[in-house]
């Protein structure tokens, strides 16, 4: 497994000639369709590129088709012979697809109505509303105060501690997500000073990259941002 991280793209290279993932913004984003493409906004799949901020690309093993990949994943029907191949595939891509925090429909359904429902569970959206209200994190030893500014720019304010133990995997290598919290940090190292304590605003893409740099991620950060009554981001934002 390798893992490169350059112009806000990220590149997981899979093992045992899995294929790879292409995690990145959609103002880099460039259609290919030899790949599949799926839309996220944050962490969860949505349908329409209008909706998204980011897109994840895959580039498939030769005996994967990329058509079927994408209708087993969002819960349409494949041909039966294509099912257990695609089953077997994903049971191997699910640890690091887990592990990145990003929420795949990874059953079938086979019934007529629900193929036509969403294949986010749930989705947020943001509002000109929540602009102004500051939102803390207190999470395993990472402080911090948090504005949702707009769509795509979350303000980590000057000051805010940073989660310094990284959790490591059971065999004590660092895992995928700890790999891209470290790539952010890297990435503005230069206002984090040696106690882990940031010496200027950080401005992330997302609430999930917000999780990444303060605590490594490992939880469902819309639930840990919260206003001064304990009031989660969630559910200021998330749509019913």
């Amino acid at each position: 497994m390798t893992i490169s991280f350059e112009n806000n793209r990220l590149l997981l290279d899979f093992p045992d000639e899995l294929g790879q993932l292409e995690i990145l913004d959609l103002t880099t984003f460039v259609a290919d369709k030899s790949k599949t493409t799926f839309y996220f906004k944050g962490p969860n799949l949505v349908s329409q590129k209008a909706q998204a901020d980011r897109a994840l690309v895959f580039s498939l093993p030769l005996d994967i088709e990329p058509i079927y990949f994408k209708k087993y994943l969002t819960a349409q029907k494949v041909p039966n012979h294509q099912t257990k191949i695609l089953k077997t595939y994903l049971d191997q891509l699910s640890p690091y697809l887990d592990k990145l925090g990003y929420q795949f429909r990874m059953t079938q359904d086979t019934s007529a109505t629900s193929a036509t429902k969403s294949v986010a569970k749930v989705q947020h959206r943001f509002s000109k509303e929540i602009a102004d209200i500051p939102f803390y994190v207190d999470y395993e030893g990472a402080k911090a105060e948090v504005y949702w500014i707009k769509r795509t720019d979350l303000c980590i304010r000057k000051g805010a501690v940073l989660k310094q133990d990284m959790p490591l995997n059971q065999d004590g290598s660092i895992g995928f997500s700890q790999k891209f919290a470290l790539s952010l940090r890297q990435e503005h190292a230069d206002v984090i000073g040696p106690d882990m304590v940031t010496t200027a605003d950080i401005h992330l893409k997302s609430v999930n990259e917000v999780g990444h740099l303060l605590y490594f991620a490992g939880t469902n950060s819309w639930l840990i941002l919260k206003d001064k009554t304990g009031q989660t981001l969630s559910s200021h934002t998330i749509i019913s």
